[in-house]
């Protein structure tokens, strides 16, 4: 998802109902290592005990492989019923590699734990993994990760069929908008075009927008000015690495969530052509730098309060 720049489209909200989907199937594979257990000592088979799950297995001389098997694939995923866990990215990732190494330890004792004790009790043995079991493992995952990273590397990552489906519902949204109210209607804003050298700034350079969140008069907006003339080329430079707001796709956000974003920080956003949380989300150090430049009053409070952070968090809760 970083690696592939696809925060916009695989969101936390996607990883939540992803955990969903884990928690789901975490308690049918529960279901049946239960039944399983419990259809062994049913039976009343004395070598069902050493089967890969039963009690023998959970006390002998494999025990650690068994507990490994039920911590990884049962306990743990029972985590993500925390939606702060569940909605968290890193605990996420260390969840999935967990059930991996899980499933991995399945394989490993319906394998060698009921091949290590069968019927013939003189040939019950301890197993001892040669190079050939080892290189033979090791290659199972290098073979993996070549399959992978070719799929990721030729196919899309993400099926075209969902962002088509994303891209129509937002664009059918727009024209109901529209044919609601029509161009003109105050929730439509335009903005002039310039021509291609004039930079990113000519697009709100004197313009006063009014925010739709708060209420701000002209007079306060006469307070708090942005020298354009002055700082021209580090508007230019800060909008070309967040990107410019264009009100005909897209709906400014409440930038005043954001800790550390009051009414006046807010309206010099807007000064500066930044409107959602989406181009807040695209800062980095360099970003926050020019921002100090152009605003002198809180020097350092967006790199600070981590507001890339937070507007990240905010969009995808949107």
């Amino acid at each position: 998802r970083k690696v592939s720049n696809l925060e916009s489209y695989i969101t936390v909200l996607h990883i939540e109902y992803m955990n969903k989907v884990i928690l789901l199937t975490g308690g049918i594979v529960t279901v049946a290592y239960i039944t399983e257990y419990f259809i062994g000592w049913y039976s009343g088979v004395p070598y069902e005990n050493y089967t890969y799950l039963s009690f023998g297995a959970a006390t002998g001389p494999y025990w650690w492989a068994f507990w490994a098997l039920i911590i990884c694939n049962l306990i743990v995923p029972l985590s993500l019923w925390v939606k702060k866990l569940r909605r968290n990215i890193r605990w996420t990732f260390f969840v999935a590699l967990v059930i991996n190494i899980g499933m991995w330890f399945e394989r490993f004792d319906i394998i060698v734990v009921d091949l290590s004790k069968d019927r013939l009790t003189s040939s019950w043995t301890m197993f001892q993994p040669t190079f050939v079991d080892i290189g033979t493992f090791m290659g199972t995952i290098g073979f993996f990760f070549v399959l992978f990273l070719l799929y990721a590397r030729t196919f899309p990552v993400i099926a075209q069929a969902e962002v088509k489906t994303i891209l129509k519902s937002s664009g059918e949204s727009f024209k109901k908008l529209r044919a609601e109210h029509g161009d003109d209607a105050s929730h439509v804003q335009t903005i002039e075009e310039y021509p291609a050298d004039a930079g990113p700034s000519a697009n709100v350079e004197g313009k006063h927008f009014k925010s739709v969140f708060d209420g701000s008069t002209e007079e306060d907006s006469d307070k708090n000015q942005v020298d354009f003339e002055q700082h021209k080329g580090k508007i230019d430079n800060l909008l070309s690495g967040i990107g410019t707001f264009d009100p005909a796709v897209s709906k400014q956000d409440d930038l005043k969530k954001i800790s550390g974003v009051g009414p006046v920080m807010e309206q010099k956003l807007h000064q500066l052509g930044i409107f959602t949380f989406e181009q807040v989300s695209r800062m980095t150090d360099r970003e926050y730098d020019l921002l100090d430049e152009i605003i002198s009053e809180f020097p350092g409070r967006a790199k600070r309060d981590d507001w890339a952070g937070q507007a990240l968090t905010l969009k995808n809760k949107n």
